[in-house]
C-alpha cells in the first residue's frame, strides 16, 4: 500500500499503480469530473500517470492556472496534428505554451492567414474524435530511431542534443499523430472544447538561430470555455484602440519606418515633448550635483573587451570595421562615462563626483521582438553615475533623497 496525502493534509491509502483519476474519484466524482493533472510531490504529471511511492498530490482543475497552461500546451499538439494532416510535407517542430496563448513551428510549408480557418476546422474534428492521449516512455536511443524511420529530423536532433544524463524520453499519442514532450496534457483530446483560435502567422528560425532553417510559426489562444475567449478578443480590441503606435501617428507625435527598424523618427511635437522631459530630469539632476556630459556614439572594440561587454553582449551590439579595426555603437553609456571620470580625476579628495549622460545607444533586438517605443534599437538613455568612497556611500544616499 502507499499512503497519498492531500493538499488540506487529509491522508489516503491505495494500491500502488493508482493515478490521479483514482485519487480524484475517490476524494469526489465531480472532481474526478473536472480533474485535469495532478501534482505529485510539487511535479506536474499527468492524470493517468501510474504513482507507485507514497507522497503529496493535488488535484489539477480548470480552475487552476496550471491547469489553464496544460489546456493550451495540449491545444499546441492539436494544432500541429491538425497541420501535418491537412499538408503532408509538414514537419513539426516545438509547440510551447507562452503568455496568453501558444504557437507551433513548422519546417516544409508556408502558410498564410486565410488558411487558419481550415486549420481550426480539422482541430475541431480531432477535439470531436475524442482521441486518448496516451504517454509511454521510451529509451532515448530507441526514440532517436522511431522519429528517424518516421523521417522527424527535428525531434532526433531534439533527443541528440539532450543532456547525456537523459536516459528516457516521454512520447505522446493521440489517434496517428507522434509527439516528442515531457507533458503533461489533457486525458483526451475531446478535453479541449471548442473555446480555441488562431490568431496569426510568422516567420521564425530552428531554435531561435538565424543561420538555422526558416520556419512557419502558426500562433493561437485556448480558453475553458467561449466567455473568457470572448473577453479576451475584448480586451485586445480596447488595447488596439489605445495603442501608442496609433495615437502617435494619429497625434502626430511619431512614427516608425522600415527604412530604420526598432527606430523612432521624432515629429515637432513629439519630439518637444521629448526635450521638454529631458528639460525636467536635467533639472532635477543639476539640484543634486550632477554635471552633464556626451560620449561617443563608435568606440573601438577594445573599450568594450575591457568593460566586459564585449564577451558578454557582443551578440546584441551593432559593430562595424574602419581602418581595419573593430567599433561598436555602443549599448551603453557606462564606459564613456567611465572614461571621461578618468581623464579628469586628480586626486580623491576631488570626490565625490556626480556625471549625467543622455546618451544615446543602440541594442540588436530580433524583428520579431520590436515593439514600437517599448522593445526598439536606438533610445536614449539618462544614466547617471556617482563616482566616490565607500565611506561616502551613507552621506551621498541621505542627500540625494533630499534632493529628489
Amino acid at each position: 500500500m502507499i499512503e497519498i496525502e492531500l493538499p488540506d493534509g487529509a491522508k489516503l491509502s491505495f494500491e500502488a499503480g493508482i493515478n490521479g483519476l483514482d485519487i480524484a474519484n475517490k476524494i469526489s466524482q465531480g472532481l474526478a469530473k473536472h480533474a485535469l493533472a495532478i501534482t505529485f510531490n510539487g511535479q506536474t504529471q499527468d492524470l493517468m500517470t501510474p504513482i507507485t511511492t507514497s507522497g503529496t498530490v493535488s488535484i489539477i482543475t480548470g480552475k487552476n492556472s496550471q491547469g489553464l497552461e496544460i489546456l493550451r500546451h495540449t491545444a499546441a499538439h492539436i494544432l500541429a496534428h491538425a497541420v501535418e494532416s491537412l499538408y503532408p510535407n509538414a514537419k513539426a517542430t516545438i509547440g510551447p505554451v507562452i503568455e496568453n496563448g501558444f504557437y507551433y513551428d513548422f519546417a516544409g510549408i508556408i502558410l498564410r492567414e486565410d488558411d487558419l480557418p481550415k486549420i481550426e476546422a480539422k482541430m475541431a474534428q480531432i477535439v470531436d474524435a475524442d482521441y486518448p492521449i496516451v504517454r509511454e516512455m521510451m529509451s532515448r536511443k530507441d526514440a532517436m530511431a522511431y522519429f528517424e524511420k518516421r523521417g522527424e529530423p527535428y525531434k532526433v536532433e531534439i533527443i541528440r542534443d539532450m543532456p547525456e544524463d537523459v536516459k528516457e524520453v516521454s512520447i505522446y499519442t493521440q489517434g496517428d499523430y507522434v509527439e516528442l514532450c515531457r507533458g503533461p496534457h489533457l486525458p483526451r483530446t475531446g478535453l479541449l472544447g471548442k473555446a480555441f483560435k488562431l490568431t496569426k502567422v510568422a516567420a521564425a528560425y530552428w531554435r531561435g538561430d538565424s543561420t538555422k532553417e526558416s520556419l512557419q510559426r502558426v500562433y493561437g489562444t485556448a480558453f475553458f470555455n467561449e466567455k473568457d475567449m470572448k473577453a479576451y478578443f475584448t480586451m485586445l480590441e480596447e488595447a488596439e484602440k489605445r495603442d501608442h503606435r496609433r495615437l502617435g501617428k494619429e497625434m502626430d507625435l511619431f512614427h516608425f519606418e522600415e527604412y530604420a527598424p526598432g527606430d523612432v523618427f521624432w515629429h515637432p511635437r513629439g519630439w518637444t515633448f521629448f526635450q521638454t522631459l529631458i528639460d525636467y530630469m536635467r533639472k532635477r539632476q543639476k539640484a543634486v550635483g550632477y554635471v552633464e556630459i556626451n560620449t561617443p556614439q563608435l568606440m573601438n572594440r577594445v573599450l568594450w573587451e575591457t568593460s566586459g561587454h564585449w564577451d558578454w553582449y557582443k551578440e546584441n551590439m551593432f559593430t562595424t570595421t574602419v581602418e581595419d579595426r573593430a567599433f561598436a555603437l555602443k549599448p551603453m553609456n557606462c564606459p564613456g562615462g567611465v572614461l571621461v571620470f578618468k581623464h579628469g580625476l586628480t586626486s580623491y579628495r576631488d570626490l565625490p563626483q556626480y556625471i549625467a549622460e543622455f546618451g544615446r545607444v543602440h541594442r540588436y533586438e530580433a524583428s520579431g521582438a520590436i515593439h514600437g517605443l517599448l522593445r526598439v534599437r536606438a533610445f536614449t538613455q539618462d544614466d547617471a553615475h556617482i563616482f566616490c568612497t565607500p565611506e561616502q556611500l551613507h552621506a551621498i544616499h541621505a542627500q540625494l533623497r533630499r534632493g529628489i
